[in-house]
């Protein structure tokens, strides 16, 4: 049998669900354990040590301090004098003595020495000293760093409880931004930014590095408990070793590994979280049916539904209905009244809450084996994710697996070798989106989806119940829309898998020396399948629209009676390998050389194919292969169109290499220089050597003034000045020297004539060339005395050139825009750090972190111009909107001249002066006249975390702000009502005199001026500030160790809570609004629901 990834999964699956089914059996014995075992169990061989932990440096007990026997992991804790009491496990061995703001130490002990025994240990300068950072090419102190770095360590990471890693980072990195506008409630892919955004048009995401290599998979899917570190590179001397894919700021992740020389290790990780159901009352773009109902009453005695009720097709409320029949006389006055009366109190939110939306929850296991001896080490997990989504119908389940073995096989040999799957199978089948997006755009409010009963109710969807039920002469299918029919016959599944391989060697040689050699393949596979069966409206609607009946009362389907697969398959194969020098050298106590020197070569193929098939039946696998593509048919209700097809194939192939090295020196412990230069080259470009390779490249430098002789400032013990220069790079794999096609068979998507053509996806410009960031970063890196406070202080500025962008160009050349290397963009921003050290007792700490960033972009050269007639599309807060001296995402409005005092009309500005000819003012104003409202996203943030102990138990609050940023607020619009109402129709202009109470305009009835209401929904009027704070989370746990109760069954075990997304403390708008949620006419859009997590995490 030939073994492969999707082999492996299925043979791991039933064992790792019979070991989460099992968990509760297997820790019964080992909680029965707890019970039975006596207090005074000691090991045989041991015996117990007494003494004091001192400060070196004054001779003062240090009450909290750990202790630690290395060989049975036992532990105790100094009282309030510094002394302790520990059992260890032999008669000799090593003790680790820690202390926060001290050095660790290590000291051997022996059943010979004289006791009590004495251990002084030192403080240490800075808390920075004992951190490391990783590049993704090599690890090194912090201390000896000149750039920029941010380090993560695995408790920190563990901190929120979630299943993916980027959201792990939010509210913990300073200068890192979630740009987050919700949708629908769920925060979708991540769009984050590491000091301000740094291109225009090309990939803006941070570059994610995985164990060295650069990932190129879905980062949703990464499992964080094998997360043991995250280094985020944030300026050009951390960063620019990356090259070209640098410039959005580097996330460099380290997965955990095995110990040398360390027992087996099991860790257990297991929790589950809840949420809140979804608040559809937020959303203020909505009517209460009463409301509504008036609304439409008033409506039809103007006229405004003659035009669609004399279609007969289109699709109108039941209320309109009802009052066509009375206008008709079919029904009298009275049952019009009482039909229309009964639907008053209805909410469809109420049978949306209840059948459609429901509490979600996520479940997640995580196991995990380490350990190794003196010439290897190992690490291997496994972790699945159960989630149920809060639309019903939506699921996802992920499954997880890790190794990484690490040997010796000859004496400074190393070879590892590392393997990860991923496994994900999705479920998206609620139909709320269908449901509440009808030919209206939205529902009407008084629908009802169920009966008492709870069966489902059919609803008007898009087109007239008489239509539906009189079209075909009783011949075509069911035309009906019934939404809990949809939600039973939903069938729609993603899956994907991910497989990762990574091979290395290492060799040490000639003391100073060591070379790598690293390769990476990994392999990706995404599959949708949507499958709609012949009852569901999809099929039924898309059958019936191609339908038709003869003179002879036949019934012809060009579209087969049956289901519809659609289906689209995405691959990735990539390939990346590495050659690499290494030099370390220490020598005289005074200098320090770290260098290294290589080269990568990767290769990233991208495949894609998409297909539909007619007459699918999903029980053999079969589909109608008949269908005529080519001929058009008539539609119903009008027009014309051929059969659609969804098939169409691609294929991407990227080259890339590049040479690199980076060395850093240091003198005395007090002076650092760093230099690295990287070169790339890609098939994207032309044969042009020069226009295909650029140089990337940094320096940098850091000074430990606390360091010197004539340093003597007692209260900042710790004091260091960092600066670094440099180039980062970015690219935009869509733009190609040469001139790329798409091509179309005939009649794809109904191209006139039904002939096969062409798409010019890309002109050629040999002249394309690599973005370049430039960044210069000044630190302060600081510590007062006894680490009372830490921290550091960074300011920044960067500039983008050649960045892609869209240039005009003659008509003559048949195009009318250039996109090239045409714009450039500039920044500065602050970073700052305060750590702090707020009050310790032997029983209880309070610690605080402070992150404050300010960053601020703005476009400096931008040829491509804007028409009066687009300029609608600079107040989108989420679109780009690059012009020159402005932010990169900014908001633009027509200006606000207030309402009219007679008729409550909205007035602007023409040519200087007050006015309501709105035609002139949306086809005249200038750029320069638009109201330039500020940044839509902020410019201010970051965070305040609080993190309290007492004994075993923590608890840890942390707030977020943003501040400086605005966003566009909804509102209604005469010409939209009743369907896409808003609770602003409450607040409107109604007799003379309001206007000094109000900005909504009054009500219009039909003829409709559309320029009014477009100048009212794009003016400033609309615009709120976003700032905001929030209590992002809290995270409260109890610590139960072995060296404290020794009956536990465990050597450590942790259980925590944990409570996100839990509300706005403040906002600056007025409007009880969430700045971050994006509110269009979908009732589908809600604030982040809040979530409660319970877990447990348990060594053994």
């Amino acid at each position: 049998m030939k073994t492969t990834p999707q082999s492996v999964v299925a043979l791991l699956c039933p064992y790792f669900k019979y070991i989460k089914a099992k968990i509760p059996l297997l820790l019964l014995p080992l909680f029965m354990s707890f019970l039975a075992t006596r207090s005074d169990g000691q090991q045989v061989n041991g015996f117990t040590i007494t003494g004091t932990v001192l400060s070196a440096e004054d001779q003062k007990p240090l009450p909290g301090a750990t202790i630690l026997d290395v060989k049975s992991n036992n532990k105790a804790s100094a009282d309030v004098n510094g002394r302790f009491k520990l059992n260890t496990a032999d008669t000799s061995g090593y003790l680790v003595i820690s202390y926060i703001g001290f050095k660790t130490t290590q000291i051997r002990f022996g059943r010979g020495d004289h006791q009590p025994l004495r251990f002084l240990i030192n403080p240490e300068t800075a808390m920075l000293k004992e951190v490391l950072v990783s590049t993704g090419y090599q690890t090194l102190p912090k201390e000896r760093a000149t750039g920029s770095f941010v380090q993560l360590d695995s408790t920190l990471i563990s901190r929120r409880v979630s299943g993916d890693v980027l959201s792990r980072l939010d509210g913990v990195v300073p200068g890192l931004l979630f740009n987050r506008n919700t949708v629908n409630g769920q925060a979708g892919q991540s769009d984050i930014s590491i000091r301000g955004i740094s291109t225009l048009f090309a990939n803006n995401q941070p570059l994610v590095v995985i164990d060295g290599f650069p990932y190129n998979g879905d980062l949703s899917n990464l499992n964080p408990n094998d997360i043991q570190s995250v280094t985020v590179l944030k300026d050009a001397a951390a960063a620019s070793i990356w090259g070209v894919r640098s410039g959005n700021g580097v996330i460099v992740i380290t997965t955990k590994k095995g110990k040398r020389s360390g027992a087996l290790k099991i860790d257990l990780n297991a929790n589950i979280t809840l949420s809140e159901k979804p608040n559809l009352y937020y959303n203020p773009n909505f009517l209460p049916s009463g409301t509504f109902i008036d609304l439409e009453q008033q409506l039809f005695d103007a006229g405004a539904y003659n035009s669609d009720l004399s279609t007969g097709y289109k699709a109108v409320s039941p209320v309109v209905q009802i009052l066509a029949a009375q206008k008709a006389g079919t029904i009298s006055v009275s049952d019009a009244t009482a039909q229309i009366n009964a639907f008053r109190n209805n909410d469809v939110r109420n049978d949306l809450t209840k059948y459609f939306y429901r509490h979600a929850i996520t479940q997640q296991y995580a196991l995990s084996f380490s350990g190794g001896n003196e010439q290897s080490d190992y690490y291997f997990s496994l972790g699945e994710d159960n989630s149920l989504a809060s639309q019903v119908g939506n699921s996802n389940n992920r499954i997880t697996l890790n190794s990484f073995y690490n040997f010796n096989p000859v004496k400074n040999l190393t070879i590892n070798i590392g393997y990860n799957l991923i496994k994900t199978d999705a479920k998206n089948n609620s139909p709320v989106g269908s449901i509440i997006t009808t030919s209206k755009n939205t529902i009407y409010p008084y629908a009802r989806l169920a009966a008492d009963n709870g069966s489902g109710l059919s609803i008007i969807h898009d087109y007239s119940s008489d239509y539906v039920y009189s079209t075909g002469n009783g011949k075509f299918l069911n035309w009906i829309y019934n939404p809990l029919q949809e939600l039973e016959n939903a069938d729609n599944n993603s899956k994907s898998l991910d497989n990762r391989i990574n091979f290395g060697v290492n060799y040490k040689f000639l003391k100073n020396f060591s070379a790598d050699l690293k390769y990476q393949y990994q392999n990706s596979s995404l599959n949708l399948n949507d499958y709609y069966n012949s009852n569901t409206y999809y099929a039924r609607n898309l059958i019936n629209t191609y339908s038709t009946v003869d003179a002879s009362g036949n019934l012809n389907t060009p579209i087969p009676v049956g289901g519809v697969l659609q289906t689209s398959d995405s691959f990735l194969i990539s390939q990346q390998g590495r050659g690499q020098l290494n030099y370390n050298n220490d020598w005289n106590d005074k200098n320090q050389v770290t260098a290294i020197a290589g080269f990568e070569i990767s290769q990233a193929i991208a495949k894609s194919d998409a297909n539909t098939a007619y007459g699918y039946d999903k029980s053999t696998e079969i589909s109608n292969a008949n269908i005529n593509y080519a001929t058009s048919y008539p539609l119903n209700p009008n027009g014309s169109a051929t059969i659609p097809t969804t098939l169409a194939y691609g294929k991407t192939t990227n080259n890339f290499i590049s040479y690199y090295s980076n060395a850093a020196y240091t003198y005395d412990s007090k002076y650092t220089f760093s230099l690295s230069g990287r070169i790339d080259k890609s098939n994207l470009f032309g044969v042009n050597t020069n226009q295909k390779a650029v140089p990337l490249y940094s320096a940098g430098i850091a000074w430990e003034a606390s360091r010197e002789n004539f340093y003597h400032v007692g209260w900042l013990p710790y004091l260091k000045i960092r600066a670094t220069y440099g180039y980062n790079g970015n690219i935009n794999t869509n733009a190609t020297a040469v001139t790329t096609l798409r091509q179309f068979p005939a009649n794809f998507n109904s191209y006139p004539n039904g002939n096969p053509y062409d798409f010019i996806a890309n002109p050629g410009n040999p002249e394309l060339r690599w973005e370049k960031d430039r960044m210069i970063n000044l630190a302060v890196d600081y510590g007062f005395k006894n680490q009372m406070i830490t921290g550091s202080v960074e300011y920044y500025l960067k500039s983008g050139h050649d960045l892609f962008g869209n240039s005009p160009l003659a008509p003559s050349t048949g195009l009318n825009t250039f996109f090239g290397n045409t714009a450039d963009i500039k920044g500065h921003g602050i970073d700052i750090v305060i750590n702090s050290r707020n009050l310790r007792t032997p029983n209880f700490s309070w610690t605080s972190n402070l992150l404050f960033s300010y960053v601020l972009d703005k476009v400096t050269k931008y040829d491509a111009t804007i028409s009066p007639n687009n300029f609608i599309q600079l107040s989108n807060a989420s679109a780009l909107n690059p012009l020159v001296g402005k932010a990169l995402y900014g908001i633009y409005s027509y200006k606000w001249a207030g309402l009219t005092h007679d008729s409550g009309d909205p007035q602007g500005y023409l040519n200087g002066q007050v006015s309501t000819d709105y035609s002139s003012i949306l086809s005249k104003t200038s750029l320069k006249e638009m109201e330039y409202n500020g940044p839509a996203r902020p410019t201010t943030f970051g965070a305040f975390r609080n993190n309290f102990s007492y004994r075993e138990l923590s608890l840890s609050v942390n707030l977020s702000y943003e501040f400086n940023y605005y966003f566009r607020r909804n509102s209604y619009t005469s010409s939209n009502l009743p369907w896409q109402g808003n609770s602003d129709y409450f607040l409107r202009w109604q007799k003379p005199g309001d206007e000094g109470n109000t900005n909504v305009p009054s009500f219009q009835l039909p003829p409709y001026t559309t320029d009014r209401d477009a100048f009212y929904q794009y003016s400033s009027a609309l615009v709120d500030k976003g700032n905001n704070i929030r209590l992002k989370d809290i995270r409260l746990s109890y610590e139960l160790d072995k060296s404290k109760f020794r009956h536990l069954p465990f050597a450590h075990i942790s259980f925590y809570g944990y409570l996100d997304n839990i509300g706005i403390l403040w906002r600056a708008n007025k409007d009880h609004l969430d700045p971050d949620l994006v509110i269009g006419s979908s009732l589908s859009a809600y604030p982040l629901p809040r979530t409660y997590a319970f877990g447990f995490k348990a060594n053994f």
